[in-house]
């Protein structure tokens, strides 16, 4: 089981580029009760990800892991699989995990008590500009912006809490801040 007596797991989600990497490192740097699950993808490493953003693996890895349960959640987006594995349980710690809506889906089923924060761009012009800056290619960016609309939709529908990233560090401290509150909310 994912959560327990002395722990809350946080959903983030939005679309590419909104920021939800820069976010999430920055909640766990500043947090210490606050620990990022590490997903597992089949996309080639960007030259713009860490090391230790992903555990990089090829599609036939990505499915073993997955028949053995391994996953909490998983989705294939743009043709690549992403999924979050099962975590073991903490005691103490807060589980953060950064996905997409989809597997925000997922997540909810299992876990309704999970506090759900959409990260948003402010426009979809500022949200294409950061995907090319962190080097998609025009077609993918576009893809991606595409996409943010279905998932903007779907994240209502779930009833994410939006947050829209105009400034990081102002953004930062207001998720921290909803963090704080729904973690005494569960006490």
């Amino acid at each position: 089981m994912i959560r327990h007596r002395s722990s809350v797991v946080v959903v983030l989600s939005g679309p590419g580029g909104a920021g939800k990497g820069t976010i999430a490192r920055a909640l766990v740097e500043r947090d210490e009760g606050l620990v990022l699950s590490r997903s597992w993808t089949t996309r080639p490493r960007r030259m713009d990800d860490s090391a230790d953003a992903y555990v990089f693996v090829d599609r036939a890895a990505f499915e073993a892991r997955r028949s053995d349960g391994g996953f909490v959640e998983w989705n294939e987006f743009l043709g690549f699989m992403y999924g979050t594995p099962t975590p073991d349980p903490d005691e103490g710690r807060n589980l953060l995990l950064e996905i997409d809506v989809a597997g925000g889906r997922q997540v909810r089923d299992r876990l309704p008590g999970a506090l759900f924060l959409f990260v948003d761009a402010p426009d979809d012009g500022e949200l294409r500009r950061r995907l090319l800056g962190r080097g998609d290619d025009a077609e993918r960016a576009d893809a991606r912006v595409d996409e943010a609309a279905r998932e903007r939709l779907e994240a209502d529908e779930l009833g994410y809490r939006w947050v829209v990233n105009d400034n990081l560090e102002a953004t930062v401290e207001l998720v921290a801040g909803l963090i704080h509150d729904h973690r005494a909310s569960q006490d």
